[in-house]
């Protein structure tokens, strides 16, 4: 803070002064607020670097998917409940390549874990690549993920793939900036609301018509899948675009 030495306590005005002498307290007084309210030096150096800051943070481009073209990419988790997706009524013609599911949300990212949790029939005598769950992800980037369908004396199905799914997130939790959940069922809301307690952006992927309504409040994103045409079956492939050094490559 700038120190201002006190006005002396017997101060006169100039007796050679013909002026008033309240004009000339009056004068002295508004040179001191003038001087305090100048601004100093380094105040001023400040007040220009965070314009500059602010110029240089407005022109980074950024996507919807919080993606940048500068800085480190952001570490990216997929984690796919594949069930979820593919029983879908005999009626729906739309199909999920799941290959251009990937690449469009790893677009931007670096992924670290992208894994698909299927269920199987243990008494399956086909090779597990033909079961019905594990098939529209197979050979498609992911890391499978399988657990015996257990049936009950009702005719019940079940497999709690849901809660390996779960585990193996919050094990990884340390490892990602973004997950990407693939499914619309609100069993995970718990899970999603963990992971962004804890600083990680949740973007659930799921069907508009299959999507629980606080699944989607609690995500930071939620897309629909039907409108997302690009990665459906005979979609044609996304063209890339070159990366900014590449592009100043060629040009050069």
């Amino acid at each position: 803070m700038k120190r201002l030495s006190p006005i002396p306590e017997d101060f006169a005005p100039d007796p050679d002064s013909a002026g008033n002498p309240e004009d000339d307290l009056r004068s002295l007084m508004d040179e001191l607020k003038d001087a305090v309210s100048a601004p100093r030096a380094a105040e001023r150096d400040l007040a220009a670097a965070a314009r500059a800051l602010s110029r240089a943070a407005g022109a980074l481009h950024t996507t919807s998917n919080g993606a940048s073209d500068y800085g480190p990419k952001l570490r990216l988790g997929v984690f796919l409940d594949t069930a979820n997706l593919t029983d879908r009524g005999s009626d729906d013609p739309i199909r999920v390549d799941f290959a251009k599911l990937l690449a469009h949300v790893s677009d931007g990212r670096r992924t670290v874990h992208a894994r698909a949790y299927c269920p199987i029939y243990a008494d399956f005598n086909g090779r597990l690549e033909h079961q019905r769950s594990v098939a529209p992800v197979w050979d498609m980037g992911y890391d499978i993920v399988t657990k015996p369908i257990k049936v009950f004396a009702d005719g019940t199905r079940k497999a709690d793939l849901d809660l390996v799914l779960v585990v193996d997130v919050i094990r990884r939790l340390p490892t990602m900036d973004v997950v990407a959940l693939m499914s619309g069922d609100g069993d995970y809301v718990p899970m999603v609301e963990y992971l962004r307690e804890h600083g990680v952006r949740v973007e659930v992927y799921s069907f508009a018509d299959a999507i629980a309504e606080e699944l989607r409040l609690a995500a930071n994103a939620w897309h629909d899948i039907s409108s997302l045409t690009s990665v459906h079956v005979g979609a044609p492939a996304p063209k890339r675009s070159r990366s900014r050094a590449g592009a100043a490559a060629s040009s050069a």
